[in-house]
């Protein structure tokens, strides 16, 4: 058979590009497809145990990662407690006197004040079966506070510290004493609710200076909760210790006059049987105890504890309280659907029916509650079958917390302006407040409501009603009441300047986070800079601390001509332990924040920053106890640190109480700290938040202004007459220049001219012109 070839073909070798890809099933280029598959059930079992190795691996590379990451931190310096105060084991709360010369300490069976520079019990108030889980001081006297406090079972109870003893005011639940002298609230009154009804309170808090006071109410047995708010006779309870304790020294003084007057004859104590008092008995306090004018003297023994233990013992009958103004919650959405008109006739229902040109609820009809849970029925009867399929109704959550602000008067509610008194007044123990903010958990407005107007129980019309878009979260308030600032769910903050009646601006931390806190700091940290016209301050510069809900930090300035811009000092945490459960500034020292994690560390940071400068340990004993809601207080205006610390290895003994070996209150000198001693001799003038500029002060400040530009006024001066000469010749030679163009331009005679609208010159031609 032929075969033909082809002559002279050369053979021409595949390009390298060309080749074909490895196949990864090809048993030839992959050794394990050599082996067959594994049958059933072992072919399960190798495939979990491969997968169970590749997540072992990934937490090992997590682990090996974090590990790596935290030996490159630069870590903050720790320092240990300075001193150790164990019989304070048993405190269930700590909380720090305004002017920083007390803490006060919560404990089982009562209350103690302790001394911050001497670490020594000063006095003590003490009742059976009480255990005090709340406790907050106020000012409102010269070294004397008011303290309220709440205990495990929900009851509140006002105290007054002054002269180093505490006097018992009232408890805020109807009270009556029980066996064994103990005070056992009861509930007779039909205002708080049917005999035999327990009524708790769950938040208790007072204005600045103690002139009013809020107390929220709960009923276990139907759910209800509401909102009191109670006037306080600061004066005459100030008044009324005044003229206990000045007879109390007229009775010491008659009683050394006695003991002077003693007969000479009796046998003196030998040296060996005579007692000699304490140091501590020996030496008394003088005390100063005023507003406005008037002044006290008061003069006490810090060794006699019986006066100031257990109710009503020695305690002088004070002034009673009087209710301003009951607040119940607003009803949710769901509840207006469902709530039918409760008129009891037509006529008087459709009395209630608006015209429709406002935007509100739509609760304002002529439907009963008869007729709607007919319709109901009937629908329910109708799709019997479908009822099932739809969906459920989700139930909303109760409004069970309620926040409120005391405030001064402002020109955004205009009661309390006709006192101008009270606008000029630069003493805010002077100050008295004027309104209150109230907004209740998951609502979307801040409500105000006038104090000094008489309202009747739980029918209370507002002054002034904010309403949002978004629930709101969190609030803050200025120390002197002149702004306020408002967190919402969408991360949200609006500021208000509600001394001037505007707002100073809104702004978004960040989409789909909640504002948790909000915190104003002191405006002496903040610089303060003057208007480009007014040589006088109009606003008051001052930083706004914001917590949202993923643990970052945010600070914002507000300012006169400022945009608020927030800035990230501590970015979102990845941890659920790194979240913070306390973030408050230093008292007298707001450049610096205590914050602590839910780790239970305790940290110290920069308040501009947001850099950890250290970290206060425990011992390696204790723990801090309840990290999420820990025990930590600041005396002696951000000198003094105490934290409450548990000991690990310590268990409660059965049916016993806790002792006091079970923790301990640790104490912390801030000012040892190596890394805050810039902060510590750091000066810090007080920067007034509300500017009351004078018509005399603006007079005075623009005099100033004028006087202190003179020097640069004369040098103007000279400068202006130097240059007029110039100035004069320039216009003189501009001037010579023109009358040299007027004379040089030729004269046109009209009348030769034919055509008038070729005519040059500057006025319009008009037909008058022509011969």
């Amino acid at each position: 058979m032929p075969v033909y070839i082809r002559k002279n073909v050369n053979f021409t070798p595949p390009s390298i590009d060309n080749f074909p890809l490895e196949d990864d099933e090809d048993y030839i280029t992959d050794p394990d497809q050599l082996l067959d598959r594994l049958p059933q059930p072992y072919r399960m079992i190798d495939k979990v145990l491969s997968q169970w190795y590749d997540e072992v691996w990934q937490i090992i590379e997590k682990r090996e990662n974090e590990r790596l990451e935290e030996s490159r931190r630069i870590r903050a310096p720790q320092y240990e407690c300075s001193a150790q105060m164990e019989s304070q084991g048993r405190a269930c709360c700590v909380c720090d006197s305004v002017d920083g010369r007390y803490i006060f300490i919560g404990q089982p069976r009562g209350l103690s004040a302790v001394d911050v520079q001497t670490q020594e019990k000063v006095a003590s108030w003490e009742e059976e079966s009480v255990d005090i889980h709340y406790v907050k001081a106020y000012l409102i006297g010269v070294q004397v506070y008011l303290v309220v406090t709440i205990d495990d079972m929900g009851f509140a109870r006002l105290l007054i510290f002054g002269g180093d003893k505490f006097y018992f005011v009232k408890i805020l639940n109807e009270f009556q004493k029980g066996r064994g002298g103990a005070h056992r609230p009861i509930f007779s009154n039909p205002a708080h609710g049917e005999g035999g009804t327990k009524l708790i309170i769950s938040k208790c808090e007072a204005s600045r200076n103690g002139d009013y006071l809020g107390a929220m109410f709960e009923n276990p047995e139907t759910a209800e909760v509401w909102l009191e708010v109670y006037k306080l006779p600061r004066d005459a309870w100030l008044n009324e210790l005044e003229s206990v304790l000045t007879k109390k020294e007229e009775k010491s003084e008659e009683d050394q006059g006695t003991d002077t007057q003693a007969p000479t004859d009796q046998e003196a104590p030998t040296p060996q049987n005579e007692v000699e008092p304490p140091p501590a008995a020996t030496q008394s306090r003088k005390h100063s105890l005023s507003r406005g004018s008037s002044r006290l003297s008061v003069f006490t023994n810090t060794t006699n504890y019986e006066e100031s233990t257990g109710g009503e013992k020695h305690t002088p009958k004070l002034s009673p309280t009087s209710v301003v103004m009951k607040l119940k919650p607003p009803p949710s959405m769901s509840e207006l659907r469902q709530k039918g008109n409760p008129a009891s006739s037509i006529h008087s229902a459709c009395q209630k029916v608006d015209s429709g040109e406002v935007i509100g609820t739509g609760v304002n009809h002529i439907l009963t509650p008869n007729h709607k849970d007919m319709r109901k029925e009937v629908f329910a009867h109708l799709h019997d079958n479908l009822m099932e399929y739809l969906p459920k109704e989700e139930e909303a959550e109760p409004l069970e917390d309620v926040n409120f602000h005391f405030m001064t008067a402002g020109r955004l509610v205009p009661t309390g302006l006709e006192q101008q008194s009270q606008i000029e007044e630069e003493d805010d123990m002077k100050r008295l407040p004027t309104t209150i903010a109230v907004w209740w958990k998951g609502s979307t407005h801040v409500v105000h409501y006038s104090l000094l107007k008489q309202h009747k129980d739980f029918d209370v019309k507002p002054d002034l009603v904010w309403p949002y878009l978004s629930p709101v979260t969190s609030s803050a308030i200025s120390d002197d009441t002149s702004l306020l600032a408002v967190g919402f769910e969408n991360g949200n903050i609006i500021i208000w300047d509600r001394y001037l009646g505007i707002q100073r601006g809104i702004v978004n931390i960040m989409d789909r986070v909640k504002i948790v806190q909000l915190t104003f700091l002191d405006p002496n940290i903040c610089p303060q800079n003057l208007d480009d016209y007014q040589p006088y301050r109009t606003k008051t510069s001052t930083y706004l601390l914001a917590l949202c809900d993923n643990g970052a930090l945010y600070i914002m300035m507000s300012g006169p001509g400022l945009e608020l811009d927030p800035i990230c000092i501590t970015p979102p945490v990845e941890s659920e332990d790194d979240i913070f459960t306390m973030v408050q500034p230093i008292p007298g020292m707001h450049d610096l924040l205590i914050t602590v994690v839910k780790s239970g560390k305790v940290q110290i940071r920069d308040t501009l920053q947001g850099t950890v400068l250290c970290e206060p340990v425990l011992p390696k004993s204790h723990e801090l106890m309840t990290p999420w809601d820990p025990v930590v207080a600041v005396g002696a205006m951000g000198q003094v640190l105490f934290l409450k610390g548990n000991n690990k290895d310590y268990g409660e003994e059965e049916g016993g109480d806790q002792s006091e070996s079970a923790g301990a209150l640790f104490m912390y000198q801030m000012k040892l700290f190596p890394t805050l001693d810039s902060y510590m001799s750091r000066r810090r003038d007080k920067v007034s938040q509300t500017v009351h500029a004078k018509i005399e002060n603006r007079i005075e400040a623009l005099m100033k202004e004028r006087i202190a530009q003179q020097g640069l006024r004369k040098h103007r001066m000279q400068e202006r007459w130097g240059n007029m000469k110039e100035e004069i010749w320039s216009i003189l030679q501009y001037k010579d220049m023109a009358e040299k163009k007027a004379d040089n331009r030729p004269e046109i005679h009209y009348k030769r001219v034919r055509n008038l609208s070729q005519t040059p010159g500057s006025m319009g031609w008009t037909p008058f012109f022509r011969n």
